[in-house]
């Protein structure tokens, strides 16, 4: 697209007769040419006009040596005697040493940009034997690493004698070790050559098929999770152990099952809790490897029983001590000043649990608190608890006669009575003790604390038990027999489910009564 001014009409002629006569339209491609024609080449033909003649020169030259060189060649009688170099101008030495020295610089460039190429691929190779030999050598730390013969690599030998039976060679026994490009380790395992220990219950609801990839990411965060557990149990025990050490400064607040609290100093109190975990696939297959480590290395004479044998009455003792362990929450649940505390035995086959009626120190004369402690072996219960009666004294009619220890073994269905039965005598107990402080003759029953009254009655204060009751375990009752005068007439009054600090007022305003 060309643009241009409005054209303007100019007058060429006027005729005589005052006809005016216009030039004719100029048409696109005149008016083109006369727009080239107007454009000034002078600024850009001045540059160039000095290297043109310098050309022109330099030509004619060029003719005449050309002349002569033919002259000389079609007449042999004219010889050229001598020629001598012109000497160079200063400006043409300096010229000449600029080119030599930027070709040898652009040489060094070249050889320097060899040398650097070189010195990279020697780095990295350097860094991948570096990375591949570093990791043999700390595999060699913990693993029998051999070298091949000739030039083939290494090997890791994994036979042992004393985990494997020489008749029954396994083939993993001898491991080959690879590394690729980068100069990673890889080990180099044929496909489907080696399985995995799986344990299961049976009856167990079947899982949905997942894909390879989340099965193996559920198997690792199983692991985690069963290593962080044995980890934890392991620190718990160690904290739990090392807070009685009065040389630490660290007093302990509070103590209950799988919980322990601390006071560190200057009013700063810190707890520690750990959650009890149950019997799982994965951790029945972690203890199945751990004591076949246990079987393997230690003396024969030591062993015991079979492997199977052991592991299966370990698993065994498993689930029956978490159904004891049930039936004690469950029992401490309903008695509120009853506590629970787990003992290690650091036995596979044998747990320990320790139950303390805690007393008040406001009311404490002579006794802080009564322990009852619960041992269980293979799949039998033994209870082990102070402060009852002795059953002989009992049938011999003499309530005062008090056995220290009292060991009897019984059944997980009995295991909810006997232990209430227990906490309830141990409450009698210190009832019984704290009426003999202020001077009032009691006496005292298995579940029972009797007081005499005038005319032969009798006043008693009596312990009921239910491990159904959801209010309490543990009820109180106030019962008044008849003396002679009303004879077998008996007067009951239900007290409620009373802590230790109302069953305290209760017996005072007993003996109140009483004198």
């Amino acid at each position: 697209i060309s643009l241009d001014k409005l054209p303007i009409k100019r007058l060429d002629v006027i005729e005589e007769n005052g006809l005016e006569r216009f030039p004719p339209d100029v048409g696109y491609e005149e008016k083109r040419q006369s727009l080239i024609r107007r454009i000034d080449f002078a600024w850009a033909v001045w540059q160039w006009q000095s290297m043109v003649e310098n050309l022109q020169l330099a030509h004619q030259e060029l003719s005449v040596i050309i002349d002569l060189i033919n002259t000389v060649e079609t007449n042999d009688a004219v010889t050229v005697a001598s020629m001598t170099r012109p000497k160079p101008f200063h400006d043409e030495v300096m010229s000449d040493l600029a080119v030599s020295a930027a070709t040898k610089l652009q040489c060094f460039r070249h050889l320097g940009k060899y040398f650097k190429q070189s010195a990279k691929a020697l780095e990295r190779q350097v860094a991948r034997e570096a990375r591949f030999y570093g990791a043999l050598i700390r595999l060699q730390q913990n693993w029998k690493v051999k070298r091949q013969r000739g030039n083939e690599g290494f090997t890791i030998d994994l036979f042992d004698s004393s985990l494997y039976d020489p008749a029954r060679p396994s083939s993993l026994s001898t491991v080959r070790v690879d590394h690729d490009s980068a100069g990673m380790l890889a080990i180099n395992l044929p496909p489907n050559s080696y399985r995995s220990l799986q344990f299961g219950f049976l009856g167990e609801a079947e899982k949905e098929s997942v894909s390879d990839d989340e099965c193996v990411k559920e198997t690792h965060s199983l692991l985690r999770e069963v290593h962080q557990a044995i980890f934890d149990e392991q620190v718990f025990d160690l904290v739990n152990r090392e807070a009685f050490n009065q040389s630490l400064g660290v007093n302990v607040t509070g103590i209950q099952e799988n919980y322990l609290q601390l006071n560190i100093g200057q009013g700063t109190s810190v707890f520690i809790s750990l959650v009890p975990s149950r019997p799982d696939q994965i951790s029945c297959e972690i203890y199945l490897q751990q004591i076949f480590h246990q079987h393997v290395f230690v003396k024969a004479k030591d062993r015991g029983p079979g492997l199977l044998g052991h592991f299966c009455m370990s698993l065994a003792h498993r689930i029956f001590s978490n159904k004891v362990l049930k039936e004690l929450e469950n029992v401490v649940k309903g008695v509120p000043y009853l506590q629970l505390l787990s003992h290690p035995t650091w036995h596979s086959r044998t747990s320990s649990w320790m139950l303390f009626v805690k007393i008040p120190e406001s009311i404490l004369h002579a006794k802080s608190q009564f322990h009852t402690k619960v041992v269980v072996t293979d799949d039998c219960i033994n209870v082990e608890g102070e402060g009852a009666p002795n059953v002989v004294g009992l049938f011999k009619g003499n309530s005062e006669e008090i056995c220290l220890m009292n060991r009897y073994d019984c059944d997980l269905a009995d295991l909810p009575v006997i232990i209430l039965q227990q906490v309830a005598s141990q409450v009698i107990r210190w009832l019984h003790e704290e009426a003999l402080m202020v001077g009032i003759k009691a006496n005292r029953d298995f579940l029972c604390l009797s007081f005499e009254l005038d005319l032969g009655e009798t006043l008693s204060l009596v312990a009921h038990v239910d491990p159904e009751d959801g209010e309490g375990c543990i009820s109180w009752w106030l019962v008044i027999n008849g003396g002679e005068e009303r004879k077998l007439s008996m007067d009951r009054k239900f007290l409620g489910h009373l802590s230790l600090e109302v069953l305290y007022s209760t017996l005072m305003d007993l003996v109140s009564l009483c004198t």
